[in-house]
């Protein structure tokens, strides 16, 4: 009996200082599994706590494939890796949670399905004669949970989300050329076009929808008088073979849908694509695109 009741004394504090660092108590004494949110570039680089994913909300279905809840998570919980308590549930149950990250957050972009079964959640951009609005930076992961007895589950888990959507900038060169071959003698309004990407994304992030095209914006340059350019990262959804054209005062300048190296135009998640709309003395139309990864845009491009 003084060993049980030894044990017992050495085992409480142990249980104590469990608590403080895990803040986890379970009767049985088995391990406590967490489930967080992870954000990665499409480097695989995390960039949770870099703030990009400012708002996410989890899709949670059962094994079933049916719709039980969801879970919205703010720019706090998410930077903070806070863990995500999967409460309520009995033991034993195969969660399946979709995770959409940055919808709607710079307004009403896109349209989120109500579903009852997982196929048929979708994230749709909204438009109207196929304009479509420019989509959020939306990030997207899938991950499957199980539950136990004692509450949380049964191994640490993350929902890793990746970018989904890509970025275009576009400038003018030599735009002169091009406003002389049309006999416009000033600049009222630019208007930058692109064109054939899909309008969303399924339950498993993949592309669907009917074509549509965007209308970006555009600024008078700061840097070369007489050109235009978007004022800064304008997002798109991926896109392979793409069409992107100018209009000045209404009157369209022409278009383009291959570029330097005679490949298509396209757009890639995590990529921004940048786009140089050149002419020639006799008013034709070409592009010359680079590619680099967000963050890496300067208004200067050397081809």
């Amino acid at each position: 009996m003084k060993r049980v009741s030894l044990i017992k004394k050495l085992l409480f504090p142990a249980l104590c200082l469990c608590v403080l660092v895990t803040g986890c108590v379970n009767e049985d004494l088995e391990e406590c599994y967490k489930l967080r949110l992870r954000a990665e570039n499409i480097k695989g680089e995390d960039v949770t706590g870099l703030g990009y994913v400012s708002a996410a909300s989890l899709y949670i279905f059962d094994e079933n494939q049916n719709y039980l809840e969801t879970r919205v998570l703010d720019k706090d919980f998410i930077i903070s890796h806070d863990e995500i308590v999967l409460d309520n549930y009995p033991a034993n149950r195969k969660l399946n949670i979709v995770a959409w990250g940055n919808v709607n957050v710079l307004g009403d972009k896109q349209e989120v399905s109500e579903s009852k079964r997982i196929e048929e959640l979708k994230v749709m951009l909204k438009s109207q004669n196929s304009l479509a609005v420019l989509p959020d930076s939306l990030y997207f992961g899938i991950q499957q949970v199980q539950t136990k007895a004692s509450g949380g589950i049964t191994e640490n888990k993350e929902i890793v989300v990746h970018p989904k959507v890509g970025s275009v900038t576009i400038e003018t060169r030599n735009l002169e050329y091009g406003l002389r071959s049309k006999g416009i003698s000033s600049v009222k309004e630019c208007d930058f076009y692109l064109n054939r990407t899909l309008s969303g994304f399924d339950f498993q992030g993949e592309q669907i929808g009917d074509s549509v095209y965007y209308n970006p914006a555009s600024v008078a340059s700061d840097e070369k008088i007489g050109e235009w350019k978007t004022p800064n990262l304008q997002t798109a959804c991926p896109g392979d073979s793409l069409g992107v054209s100018l209009d000045i005062n209404g009157i369209n300048l022409g278009s383009a849908t291959l570029d330097q190296d005679n490949k298509p135009i396209a757009t890639k998640a995590g990529e921004n694509t940048h786009i140089v709309l050149e002419f020639a003395e006799d008013g034709t139309l070409s592009a010359r695109v680079q590619v680099r990864p967000w963050g890496e845009v300067n208004d200067h491009i050397e081809f």
